[in-house]
């Protein structure tokens, strides 16, 4: 029987194809009858269609296709059909410095004046189920669409996960050693008695001060912590040892030289970075460890005043911020009990973060986090919960947050006060907003505020010292732009100015001193007014003669006596220094001046005003010549800081 050919005949079967040997092409082929092998040949081959030819027209238009569906997900389109519309114009050279011409300009003003309501609509970002936060506008409008991509998108693990790849590095060192978690946890943690007594100590004399917390849901996750410590999470294993802290250093501040309750403190120093290890804070940060960082950082300050806790705190609102708390919860629709409580973290690391940053001479000005977080309401915590399903509304009446909101409302207008001197050299536009400012908060929290219960009172007292502050702040920028401009000074208003700043001082030594506020001496006595302090002392130097003078030196030696004798006041911090040769300098001025006008008056002067003056040589004090005392032109805190360590180095 004749061999028969199947498919293509001009190929190979299968399997000498596969051996690369030469094939009769019969069916079967030899090879394979030799075998005794399948001859198998492969399917007809069928001719593959060659695509058309790309015109460049066809590239043009689907290119235009694709930019309008970019443009439609991040809601451009108009934009796009205008950009269609227009005539083509010349792409621009591509050298370094391509400006767009005035004309240009003025139609990308007019066209971003026009946009439609989508056009203008805020990017918020988008919130992974697991609290990671995307904000690269393309992305989060995908995510946002494609729901199966969003399980990609989660917080990466600091465990191997199925990627066959080895865990990425850990990097929790710059928080604590790693050395730690030899430490038995156990033996960090105090007894269920002493537990539940330092959680009342934290409410009475922390909570109500650094409000992050929400009491009715932290309280059963505290003694479930305190009972159970081994059933919690680390960041839970967080928040209870920074109760811990927080109310130690309360105690602390009653008896500073109690050497138990500094080794407690100590210990549960290291339970807080022993857990925030242990958590990964870096890599996963939650509401809980954030809520935890927030309070440890702000008690912090009584035993540290080092730079290290303002790096902290930066490290802090970055971990903040990968979580989207600078973006407010009602973007991604969370409920309203957890918008609360973003807000509450957001707002106390934002506001404590310019005041740590005083500490170190650090100027953040402006503060922009490209944060659209609202503050939070002005409620207690029993006016919401869990099973709330409605946003809630602030009260009109002295709340839980209204200390905190105080601080806030202050703190988120004291940027706009400042630019507006800026811009405004009568000083017209920040009087005005300081006016609103003053106004708010006496409607909102200071009228409803009685005197009688300490919280309320520390929170009138603080809004009276902030406000002042910002408003010698203002009043000195305001008088440096009108003398700087006309040569002359206004001493009505420069006695003016000293007088509105002592009395600023003096209501902050008050606050301290207090006995019904002692509960919170711990955060009074961290609050030196450096800012009142240097004006202060600066105009003694400029000005040794004045009306207001005697009152400045006695509010001044009352601060320098606080913060050098008693021993419940923390250390003041690296700029303490500076201030006492600061004050050394004003005083030998002082006395120049009071020896030139009448000897019997200095010898008065000299026995009323004894005190240290930092151990300077009568020589370099007395030099005047390396000190520019135009108070008109009042420098920031590194030219200060020149200025004193020149004349230290002159007078060796």
């Amino acid at each position: 029987m004749e061999s028969f050919r199947r498919y293509n005949v001009e190929r190979s079967c299968l399997r000498c194809h596969e051996r690369k040997v030469r094939c009769d092409k019969g069916s079967p082929c030899n090879k394979c009858v030799r075998l005794g092998e399948v001859c198998e040949y492969p399917g007809p081959r069928r001719v593959k269609r060659r695509p058309p030819k790309t015109k460049v027209t066809d590239v043009v238009a689907r290119l235009e296709q694709l930019e309008r569906s970019i443009a439609t997900l991040a809601g451009n389109s108009s934009a796009v059909q205008t950009r269609r519309q227009q005539p083509q114009q010349p792409l621009p050279s591509a050298g370094p410095t391509s400006v767009p011409t005035a004309a240009q300009r003025n139609d990308i003003g007019t066209a971003s004046s026009h946009r439609s309501p989508r056009e203008s609509q805020p990017n918020h970002g988008f919130l992974v189920k697991d609290g990671a936060y995307i904000d690269e506008p393309f992305l989060s409008r995908v995510l946002e669409k494609e729901q199966e991509l969003q399980s990609a998108m989660g917080t990466p693990s600091t465990e191997s996960g199925g990627s066959g790849k080895p865990s990425p590095l850990k990097v929790d060192g710059i928080i604590t050693n790693p050395l730690l978690t030899e430490v038995d946890f156990k033996a960090l943690c105090p007894d269920r008695y002493q537990a539940t007594l330092l959680w009342q100590t934290f409410l009475s004399r922390v909570e109500p001060v650094i409000k992050v917390l929400h009491i009715p849901t932290t309280q059963p996750r505290i003694f479930a912590a305190i009972n159970r410590p081994e059933s919690v999470r680390p960041d839970v294993h967080c928040l209870l040892f920074a109760v811990f802290f927080g109310a130690t250093t309360a105690m602390l501040s009653d008896d500073p030289m109690n050497e138990l309750v500094r080794a407690d403190l100590r210990r549960y120093q290291q339970g807080i970075e022993l857990s925030i290890y242990n958590s990964s804070f870096l890599d996963s940060p939650t509401l809980s460890s954030l809520q935890a960082m927030s309070i440890y950082l702000t008690c912090l300050r009584y035993s540290n005043s080092g730079r290290s806790g303002f790096t902290l705190r930066g490290l802090t609102i970055r971990a903040a911020q990968s979580i989207g708390l600078h973006r407010d919860g009602e973007n991604f629709k969370l409920s309203p009990l957890e918008c609360e409580i973003r807000r509450r973290i957001w707002w106390v690391l934002y506001s404590t973060d310019a005041r740590m940053a005083e500490d170190h001479g650090i100027l953040v000005a402006e503060q922009e986090y490209g944060s659209d977080t609202n503050l939070p309401s002005n409620i207690d915590d029993q006016n919401i919960s869990e099973k709330t399903t409605q946003p809630v509304e602030s009260k009109k009446r002295w709340s839980e947050m209204s200390f905190m909101l105080i601080i806030n409302e202050i703190n988120r207008m004291w940027a706009p006060i400042s630019r507006s001197t800026d811009n405004s050299p009568d000083g017209a536009q920040s009087t005005r907003l300081l006016n609103q400012l003053k106004d708010r908060l006496h409607e909102r929290f200071i009228q409803h505020a009685d005197m009688d219960i300490p919280i309320q009172r520390q929170g009138a007292m603080l809004a009276q010292v902030l406000v002042a502050k910002a408003e010698v702040h203002m009043r000195q920028k305001v008088l440096q732009i009108q003398g700087a401009a006309s040569s002359t000074v206004d001493t009505d208003a420069t006695d003016e100015l000293l007088a509105m700043a002592v009395q600023a001082l003096d209501l902050g030594l008050e606050m301290y001193t207090d006995e019904l506020l002692r509960g919170f001496r711990w955060l009074t006595s961290t609050y030196t007014q450096f800012h009142l302090l240097t004006y202060i002392l600066w105009h003694l130097c400029v000005y040794p003669a004045g009306p207001h003078n005697q009152a400045a030196w006695h509010g001044v030696n009352r601060h320098f006596d606080l913060a050098e004798n008693d021993p419940s006041w923390p250390d003041p911090g690296p700029k303490w220094p500076m201030l006492k040769q600061l004050r050394a300098k004003a005083l030998k001025v002082r006395h120049a001046h009071i020896a030139a006008t009448s000897n019997d008056q200095a010898a008065d002067y000299e026995n009323n005003m004894q005190f240290d003056v930092g151990g300077l040589p009568n020589e370099a004090l007395l030099n005047m010549d390396n000190w520019d005392l135009n108070w008109l032109d009042f420098p920031d805190w590194n030219y200060l800081a020149q200025s004193i360590a020149i004349m230290g180095q002159d007078s060796h």
